[in-house]
C-alpha cells in the first residue's frame, strides 16, 4: 500500500482520532507526523515567508498557524527525499475520505502518471464540467486539440468554464478504478489530500524555499516539468473548520496595487515547462 503521512497537531487529539477511524474503516496503513504549531514559532521559523510579496498576492499578512502549514508539509517532503519515497498520500487532519479511495490506491497506474494528484478539489474556484469530460472521453478525445481545431477544442473548454480561476486540461486520463484524473494547469489548491511523487517533493521544497503565497499554492510555481493533476470526482473534502484563524484582508495601498499588478501570479517557470510539456499549440 502506498505510504501514507497524516498530518497532525499534538494539541489536536479529537482530529486524529477523526481521520484514524477512516483510515482504519478503509484499510489504509498510516504515519502520524507531527504538526508544526504555528502558536509556537521561533523568529528563525518565520523568517522564510516574505511578508510583502504575500501581501501583494493575497491582501493580507501570513497569519502564524500559515506558516506551521507550511513548514508541516516541507517536513513530509524532506522525509519523503530523505527515505527516496516514490510516491506518498498526504493528508490533514480535517480531511473527509469516501470509500472509493482504496480502489485508488490499490493499482499504482493510477497515480504513477503524475509527480501531483490532488484528491480534492475546491469548489467553485476550481470546478469542471462532467458531461463536457464525458463526452470527450466517449469520442476518445483525452488530449487537448491544437489551437486551430476549433470544434473539439469546445468541449475542452467547456471543461473549465465553470471555474472562477482560469486553467486549463491537457490531458484526460481514464483510471483503473472508473474514476477520471485531468492533467492540468494550474492544479487545485487545497492541501488536505493529496499524492506527491519523489520528484515532486524535490521540487516542492525548492520552490518554497521562501515563500509569498499559502502552501497549498506551491505546486503553481514548482519547475522541473511536473505532471499535476486532479479527479474530475474527488474523494477527500475539507469537513471541520480550519486551525488557521485571523486571515483577515486588508486594502493596499496604491504603490502596493501597482506592484500587484505586475508581480501578482507570476510563475513564469511553470509558464515556461508547460509549454514544453504540452507545446504552445495546446495552450
Amino acid at each position: 500500500m502506498l505510504k501514507t503521512f497524516l498530518i497532525n497537531l499534538d494539541r489536536r487529539p479529537d482530529r486524529l482520532m477523526f481521520v484514524k477511524q477512516q483510515l482504519e474503516n478503509l484499510g489504509i496503513a498510516f504515519e502520524r507526523v507531527s504538526a508544526v504549531d504555528g502558536n509556537c514559532l521561533t523568529d528563525e521559523q518565520k523568517v522564510f515567508f516574505n511578508q510583502q510579496r504575500f501581501a501583494l498576492e493575497c491582501k493580507r499578512k501570513a497569519v502564524n498557524g500559515e506558516i506551521g502549514c507550511a513548514l508541516s508539509h516541507q517536513a513530509v517532503w524532506q522525509r519523503i527525499v530523505a527515505e527516496n519515497i516514490p510516491y506518498a498520500l498526504i493528508l490533514e487532519d480535517d480531511v473527509q475520505l469516501k470509500p472509493e479511495l482504496v480502489s485508488l490506491l490499490a493499482d499504482k497506474r493510477n497515480y504513477e502518471s503524475f509527480d501531483f494528484l490532488n484528491l480534492t478539489l475546491k469548489r467553485p474556484f476550481y470546478d469542471i464540467d462532467v458531461t463536457a469530460v464525458n463526452f470527450c472521453i466517449t469520442q476518445q478525445q483525452f488530449i487537448r486539440p491544437r489551437f486551430w481545431q476549433f470544434f473539439k477544442r469546445r468541449s475542452w473548454h467547456s471543461m473549465e468554464s465553470k471555474a472562477i480561476v482560469r486553467w486549463k486540461i491537457f490531458r484526460l486520463h481514464a483510471l483503473s478504478n472508473g474514476m477520471t484524473a485531468c492533467e492540468c494547469d494550474i492544479a487545485p489548491s487545497l492541501a488536505c489530500c493529496y499524492i506527491v511523487s519523489l520528484q515532486g517533493a524535490k521540487n516542492m521544497l525548492l520552490a518554497s524555499k521562501t515563500l509569498f503565497y499559502p502552501i497549498d499554492k506551491v505546486w503553481h510555481y514548482s519547475g522541473g516539468q511536473l505532471k499535476e493533476a486532479f479527479l474530475v470526482e474527488p474523494l477527500a473534502f475539507q469537513s471541520l473548520d480550519s486551525d488557521i484563524p485571523h486571515r483577515v484582508r486588508f486594502k493596499l495601498t496604491l504603490v502596493q496595487r501597482v506592484k500587484r499588478f505586475f508581480v501578482k501570479g507570476r510563475h513564469w517557470q511553470r509558464l515556461l515547462d508547460v509549454v514544453r510539456m504540452y507545446g504552445w499549440t495546446r495552450l
